[in-house]
């Protein structure tokens, strides 16, 4: 049986042009490597940057799920500070114990707990 699946692998293997720029990537790299090919990002690995959280006016964060792992690095410059990973939960502000930057979950789509759309 497993001759016959690798023989079926080896086949598939061989009738796809391997030769290219790719060789055979597939899948999520394929996109990321065509993109930067084209030169853009298919996914962007830089934390997202903007105004300071606050009480009053607090950084949103979005998120197809009801909770999410959030870091907070503090700001920029000398305001940055070691990561701060926590747990961000729909209708709950999470002030950050280091530099007091407050954070909200902004729930896009229908939401529900990760996991839990199985």
């Amino acid at each position: 049986m497993l001759r016959c699946a690798g023989s079926r692998v080896a086949r598939l293997l061989s009738s796809r042009d391997a030769s290219g720029d790719f060789g055979i990537a597939t899948g999520m790299e394929l996109e990321e490597l065509e993109a930067q090919k084209k030169g853009l990002k298919r996914f962007d690995l830089d934390p997202p940057r903007g105004p300071f959280g606050t009480k009053d006016e607090p950084a949103i964060v979005e998120s197809a799920f009801d909770e999410r792992i959030v870091g907070c690095s503090g700001g920029v410059g000398d305001d940055e500070h070691d990561v701060v990973w926590f747990k961000l939960k729909k209708d709950e502000n999470y002030e950050c114990p280091v530099c007091t930057q407050v954070f909200q979950l902004k729930v896009v789509g229908e939401g529900g707990l990760p996991g839990a759309h199985h």
